[in-house]
C-alpha cells in the first residue's frame, strides 16, 4: 500500500510545467529555518532569540530559492531543446526533473542539463555582487552569504559527474555521443562520481583543518 507521504499533489505550474509536492517535502522548510536561528545565534551571540528567529526568517528563502529555482530552470532548457519536461517533483531529498520521453539525441539531454548550471552560476554571480556591495557585518552582508552559499552549494553539486546530477548527465551522453554504449557511459560515470566525492571529500576535510588551526593561532 502506498504510503500517504508518498502521495503528490499539484501545486502550480511553472513554464507549462506542473509543480508536483510530496507531503514529506514540507517538512524541510521548518528543519532549514531551524539550522539558520543556529547559525544566526551562532554568528552574533549577542542576539536576542527574537532576533535569531526573525534574521533566520529573512534568509529562509534563499535555500530555497537555490535549490528549487534551480529545477525549475530546466523547464527553460528542456522547452529550447523541443523536449519539454513533464513534472517537477518535490520532495524531501533534491527536486527532480522528471521527463516521459527520455528516448532523445545525446545532444538534447545535453541541453536539457544546461537550465539549472545556468540559472545556479548567474544567481551566484548576482549574490557575489550584493556581497561585494554589502557593508562588514551588516544583516544585509550576513543575507548575502546565506545566499552566496545556497547557490555555490547548489551549483558545486549540479556540476559534479554524479549519476543523479547535471555533470553526469553531462558527461554520460557526451561520452554516448562519442561511441559508447548507455551502459558503457553509467560505468564511467559511476567511477568519475565515486572520484569526486573522494575528492571534495578531502577538500572539505582540509579545509576545515585549517580553519580549527587558524582559530588556535589566535
Amino acid at each position: 500500500m502506498k504510503h500517504a507521504l508518498y502521495d503528490t499533489r499539484t501545486i502550480g505550474h511553472f513554464n507549462g510545467v506542473p509543480v508536483n509536492v510530496r507531503p514529506i517535502f514540507w517538512v524541510a522548510p521548518p528543519t532549514i529555518w531551524l539550522a539558520l536561528v543556529w547559525l544566526a545565534g551562532k554568528r552574533k551571540p549577542e542576539r536576542s532569540l527574537g532576533q535569531r528567529l526573525l534574521v533566520a526568517l529573512l534568509g529562509l528563502p534563499f535555500p530555497f530559492l537555490a535549490d528549487v529555482g534551480h529545477a525549475l530552470a530546466h523547464t527553460e532548457s528542456a522547452k529550447r531543446a523541443s523536449a519539454p519536461m513533464d513534472q517537477v517533483l518535490l520532495s524531501l531529498d533534491m527536486p527532480r526533473t522528471l521527463y516521459t520521453n527520455n528516448d532523445v539525441a545525446p545532444a538534447i539531454h545535453r541541453q536539457r542539463s544546461l537550465g539549472g548550471p545556468v540559472y545556479s552560476a548567474a544567481s551566484l554571480l548576482g549574490s557575489l555582487l550584493w556581497r561585494a556591495l554589502s557593508a562588514p557585518n551588516s544583516l544585509s552582508r550576513e543575507l548575502a552569504n546565506v545566499a552566496c552559499l545556497s547557490h555555490g552549494f547548489i551549483l558545486t553539486g549540479a556540476l559534479l559527474p554524479l549519476p543523479v546530477v547535471d555533470g553526469g548527465v553531462f558527461l554520460k551522453w557526451t561520452l554516448v555521443e562519442q561511441g559508447y554504449t548507455p551502459e558503457a557511459a553509467d560505468a564511467v560515470v559511476q567511477k568519475a562520481g565515486v572520484l569526486s566525492l573522494t575528492l571534495v571529500s578531502g577538500v572539505i576535510a582540509w579545509l576545515l583543518g585549517l580553519r580549527r588551526r587558524q582559530k588556535g593561532k589566535w
